[in-house]
């Protein structure tokens, strides 16, 4: 019996200088001092997605990308209407007279000065003209698309942010219940050691899950710290910044059906939409290469004046203003096949861009697809939980009660409180997939937020 007594004081002893050391080593690799939690204003998720828009670099870039578009479309547009032209020059030519029956005429000015002005008109021009001011509309609808996919983008990547947030601070609630299940756990054992009921071990493991459990809280909070740091960034707010978010983790199931779903995709999606518009472009930019095989017809209004001084106020050789109207056509006839071999080059970008638009309907059925099933298996996912929870909370009782009882030993009430704080984390988990799934799938189909 004494060699056993002093067997059982080696074993606690030595229980209770592990558990001092590893709580010590991993104490040691964590920050000595957390930044204190600040509270702020509280921040909505339509709040923070419309602040991100209207910050976001971004979409400010690709705001100006559709500014751009838009006066190349102007620029475009003049194609159509009459230029003004004005010249001014000066001419001095090697002969001025003529000798006819050896007498001398003077026909030219030595000085000659000359000032046109000049409205020309293009009537025809082999539909390059068109062609190109089309190219710029379905430039400036290229553009628009870009500009709502980046969108959509920063739109998605904000809830992710704002989701994370939310996970941490639950995670950080389930961390504080568990340290005061624990600590009340402590109190209990201490009790049941200082009237002879239990042995001191149990109060060493009891203070060992606490100190595990305290370790789990200031990991949470440390991630909340992390995680709105990372929504500050986006939003390019201070990094500081403090505020709060509200909880928006639901289990609302999903009720649009697969095939509803896939048809939004279809309609929505800016990607397949600029894909679409690139055929389109190709398309055109055959008809604009085939422009050189055609002529080009203009016609244009000539007012003269011409003289012997700068003023140009005629001479005694020519009159001081003149006018006229021309018609013409410029028709390159022949220059080795270059028009031919321009066409076959867009042909080949044609062939690419229907190509590039079959890829991406492959990838948006196959994310459709894939986010439609994740959600649906998220949705599951929550009620597994759920369940998860509910027996883990039961069967905490059950050990508190029979711990009380005498009946269970220490141990086994740890373990079913360790049980109940990964089932609640995991529930926590399950809801976040789910809204991360959701989210995800909502951005599959080209959208800013789920229809009604």
């Amino acid at each position: 019996m004494v060699w056993q007594s002093k067997n059982l004081s080696r074993i606690r002893y030595i229980i209770r200088w592990l558990g001092v050391i590893a709580l010590s080593s991993i104490f040691c690799l964590l920050p000595q001092e957390l930044p204190a939690q600040q509270k702020g204003h509280l921040l909505t998720l339509e709040e923070t997605i419309q602040m991100a828009l209207e910050r976001n670099l971004e979409v400010q870039l690709a705001k100006e990308e559709v500014s751009f578009a838009r006066e190349q479309n102007k620029e475009a547009r003049t194609g159509f209407l009459p230029k003004f032209i004005t010249e001014y020059s000066y001419r001095r030519p090697s002969e001025t007279t003529t000798k006819f029956g050896g007498v001398t005429f003077e026909n030219e000015d030595k000085n000659q000065y000359r000032l046109t002005g000049r409205v020309q008109q293009p009537l025809f021009t082999g539909f390059e003209t068109l062609s190109t001011y089309q190219l710029a509309n379905m430039g400036l609808d290229v553009a628009e698309i870009q500009l709502e996919r980046v969108r959509l983008d920063l739109i998605l990547q904000v809830k992710e942010a704002y989701l994370e947030i939310v996970r941490a601070v639950r995670i950080r609630e389930v961390a504080e219940q568990s340290v005061k299940q624990l600590e009340e756990g402590l109190r209990v054992a201490e009790n049941f050691v200082k009237v002879g009921l239990r042995a001191k071990v149990d109060v060493l493991d009891a203070q060992t899950r606490l100190g595990q459990a305290e370790l789990q809280l200031i990991r949470a909070i440390n991630d909340i710290g992390v995680a709105k740091a990372r929504l500050n960034s986006i939003l390019r707010e201070p990094i500081d910044t403090p505020f709060e978010v509200e909880d928006i983790l639901s289990t609302e199931p999903y009720q649009r059906s697969y095939k509803a779903t896939r048809e939004i995709a279809l309609q929505q999606r800016p990607e397949l939409q600029e894909a679409n518009k690139n055929v389109a472009i190709a398309e055109k930019e055959i008809t604009l290469a085939q422009s050189d095989y055609y002529p080009d017809i203009t016609l244009s209004a000539n007012y003269f004046r011409r003289g012997d001084e700068p003023n140009v106020d005629g001479s005694d050789n020519v009159d001081r203003e003149n006018w006229d109207i021309v018609a013409g056509a410029t028709w390159t006839l022949f220059e080795w096949g270059k028009t031919r071999y321009a066409t076959n080059q867009r042909r080949a970008r044609l062939r690419q861009a229907k190509d590039t638009l079959e890829q991406v309907k492959d990838r948006i059925m196959l994310e459709i697809k894939t986010g439609y099933l994740t959600l649906q298996a998220a949705g599951k996912g929550i009620r597994v939980a759920e369940k998860q929870v509910e027996s883990a909370e039961e069967n905490f009782r059950i050990s508190q009660e029979r711990y009380k009882e005498q009946v269970a030993t220490a141990t086994e009430v740890l373990d079913a409180q360790t049980r109940l704080t990964e089932a609640r984390a995991n529930y926590t988990d399950a809801l976040v997939i789910f809204a991360l799934a959701r989210a995800n799938l909502i951005r599959a189909m080209g959208l800013e937020k789920e229809p009604g």
